[in-house]
């Protein structure tokens, strides 16, 4: 059965990956401001702040990089931030942005499990 895009879908990863998701759709959402894209600004805006909610905070802290951590959005958020992933990884590598790249690689790995 294909996922609905307002299934919600809890994906588990290491808070470095989360954070590079959050980072790409920060980007995601800075371009589309600038380019007076609405829904594209809602969208990353709601997908930040679920994350913001979700993310076991230690004192007011990001948890540590390796920690696994759950994040629940639904499959039309989760294909958001793959797709951003996806258009920048060929950008940083391009600019030689290993890490940057690196990361939007490893957040498709994670995303892509609920398919297209």
């Amino acid at each position: 059965m294909d996922a609905r895009d307002d299934d919600l879908v809890t994906l588990d990863m290491p808070a470095r990956i989360w954070a590079g998701i959050d980072a790409g759709v920060d980007n995601a959402i800075s371009s589309a401001a600038e380019n007076g894209d609405d829904a594209t600004v809602e969208m990353g805006q709601r997908i930040r702040q679920a994350g913001w909610d979700q993310v076991p905070w230690v004192n007011g802290v990001w948890p540590p990089m390796d920690q696994v951590i759950s994040i629940r959005l639904t499959v039309a958020e989760w294909r958001f931030a793959a797709d951003e992933a996806r258009r920048s990884v060929p950008i940083y590598e391009e600019l030689g942005d290993d890490e940057s790249a690196r990361s939007g690689r490893d957040a498709l790995a994670v995303i892509e499990v609920i398919g297209r």
